[in-house]
């Protein structure tokens, strides 16, 4: 996908499992891309087998537009030059790190994994570096952010050229990269080395894609692939996913800590108070986290961690932490007029919404309003979870449209109904626009109750809502602008 350097076609297949190749002379290279339509003249098209479509279907207009040498794992006869490859979305990322020099060797980089906390994760990484006087890059599910500049994310992890080039480009100290059981499994990460990998944990998710929890561990497994021969792995032992990853990390000789609540972890979190026991330098941590709930100080304990393991002052690693106020979409507190509390959280699995419902209940909600929906197209056996977790917790539901993913809207109008049919239409309400859902929960608050609304987060809403907004928070913020103005005209 990106050139402007020419490198001989034998040194980017260096470390490529060929097959065996044809008509190769004397081949210089100047462009690289997995998309037949960028192709121009000098450049390598790369053939892979996607999720949805086989790029060697595009291999003939690659040829059309230019192509001088072509990679892909057919045998096939071709009137340019063709590389066979064992596996060609390997071969993408390992022709790519040629291209840009192993652009993640020369860099402190950390690799975060896992259901929930990547991001919030990462931020904390991020200040906790910052704090020590490392400049730091971020390539997640919020932004990319590298050499000081934000660009607006595509995905939580990018393909294997943008991600490359995003490492090539950077001469930040440290890159912290979120890395999504997506990518390990599509090999977008090949190539990128490690000094730390972190697995926060586990949960029902992308199993539409994965088909059960061992292949989604398994794919989510493989960050540890991508560590230096001396980087760090650092999982949760609460976790029993976590639990699992660490006995197979200790079999194969890696070097690996763990946060939890046992006596065992590396960094031991005490739920009496809101201490962290560092057992390696046998100290006791007090932390006072502006970010709520334990699942928060599991992120910060993971941070604690890398820090301790980086040979950073614990003394600024705390105070970063403590500084940390808010990661964007994940739990943003809005005061509403009238002693009203209004969440915005980005959790959209059961495990999300134990964590985010018992915050609140901790924080002295006098009732819990919940507003949530369900993602169309997904694993849809985790909605019954997900739904009792609420139940559990919440004082009230309130069902809503988060992402259609390809189903329609009476297709999710008639899901939302059957979970409400079937749980007891007294303690809820289905309302579809998420806009007019959100206005119907700030209008039933009272004195002292909290509204919690799950699994957007930061993201833009797919499809236009009544009251024409993009994402929960300037819903939450347009109706507290009008609830301001209709309290000053009174």
């Amino acid at each position: 996908m990106f050139g402007g350097t020419t490198m001989n076609l034998n040194e980017l297949l260096t470390n490529v499992d060929v097959i065996h190749h044809r008509n190769l002379d004397d081949i210089n290279v100047d462009f690289i891309t997995d998309d037949s339509r960028e192709v121009k003249p000098g450049s390598m098209f790369v053939a892979v087998r996607g999720y949805e479509h086989d790029g060697h279907v595009y291999i003939d207009e690659a040829i059309q537009n230019g192509a001088s040498v072509i990679v892909g794992e057919k045998d096939l006869e071709l009137l340019v030059p063709y590389v066979q490859v064992r596996n060609s979305k390997k071969a993408l990322g390992q022709i790519l790190c040629q291209y840009y020099k192993q652009p993640s060797a020369c860099k402190k980089v950390i690799g975060v994994t896992g259901t929930n906390g990547k991001t919030t994760t990462s931020y904390m990484l991020k200040a906790i570096f910052e704090q020590n006087n490392y400049s730091v890059g971020i390539i997640g599910t919020i932004e990319y952010f590298i050499n000081g500049e934000s660009r607006p994310s595509q995905n939580t992890t990018p393909g294997t050229a943008m991600l490359q080039k995003l490492l090539y480009e950077s001469v930040d100290d440290v890159i912290i990269i979120e890395i999504s059981s997506h990518a390990l499994k599509q090999c977008r990460v090949e190539g990128v080395q490690l000094d730390a990998a972190i697995f926060t944990n586990l949960d029902s998710e992308h199993l539409d894609y994965h088909k059960s929890m061992t292949e989604y561990f398994e794919s989510k497994f493989k960050i540890f692939d991508l560590l230096k021969p001396h980087g760090y792995a650092l999982v949760n032992r609460d976790d029993e996913w976590g639990e699992k990853a660490y006995h197979l990390l200790r079999e194969k000789g890696t070097h690996v800590y763990t946060v939890g609540t046992s006596s065992k972890a590396d960094a031991q979190i005490h739920r009496q108070d809101t201490s962290v026991t560092l057992k390696a330098i046998n100290t006791n941590v007090l932390l006072n986290l502006k970010m709520p709930g334990i699942h928060n100080r599991f992120n910060a304990a993971f941070s604690l961690m890398v820090g301790e393991l980086f040979d950073l002052e614990l003394s600024e690693t705390v105070d970063a932490l403590n500084h940390v106020e808010k990661v964007k979409g994940r739990f943003e507190v809005v005061n509403f007029p009238g002693n009203i509390t209004v969440v915005v959280d980005y959790a959209h699995t059961p495990k999300g919404f134990y964590h985010c419902l018992n915050t609140v209940r901790e924080s002295g909600a006098n009732r819990i309003i919940h507003v949530f929906g369900f993602r169309g197209s997904r694993y849809s056996t985790k909605r019954e979870v997900m739904m009792n977790e609420s139940l559990k917790v919440s004082d009230y539901y309130i069902l809503t449209f988060d992402d259609l993913n390809g189903s329609t809207e009476e297709e999710m109008r008639q899901i939302l109904k059957y979970f409400h049919d079937h749980h007891g239409s007294s303690k809820g309400e289905v309302i579809p626009d998420r806009t007019i859902a959100i206005e119907r929960a700030i209008k039933l608050a009272n004195d002292g109750d909290w509204i919690i609304i799950t699994g957007k987060g930061h993201e833009q809403y797919k499809g236009n809502f009544a009251l024409g907004t993009k994402t929960d928070l300037e819903t939450v913020e347009t109706l507290m602008n009008r609830a301001r103005q209709i309290t000053r005209l009174s």
